[in-house]
């Protein structure tokens, strides 16, 4: 019962919960599907990315969402292909943004 859009390779999936016992804002999932990469070194790599994308960008969504409230997040890669770290970081970003217009 969440909302979900995708900007470029990625799909954010996503709810706001009332706030529990928990400090942190968000909870943030990841995941890069095994039928479109059966190694596991290209999942992990593409996971890896994405984590380091979002560790590098989450600031900004922490300080969106309200006090009482905490979103519960997961980021699916959906591209059929393994792309650079600059366009998942600019995949991020963007929808870092749309998050926070969600969110407000």
């Amino acid at each position: 019962n969440g909302k979900a859009f995708s900007v470029l390779q990625l799909r954010f999936v996503h709810r706001l919960v009332p706030r529990g016992a928990e400090s942190s804002p968000v909870r943030a999932g990841f995941s890069v599907p095994k039928k479109k990469f059966r190694k596991s070194v290209q999942r992990h790599r593409l996971r890896r990315l994405m984590i380091e994308a979002w560790r590098l960008n989450k600031q900004e969504l922490y300080e969106a969402v309200p006090e009482e409230q905490q979103l519960h997040l997961f980021i699916l890669y959906t591209a059929p292909e393994i792309t650079d770290y600059n366009t998942i970081t600019q995949a991020m970003q963007k929808g870092i943004a749309q998050l926070k217009s969600a969110v407000q």
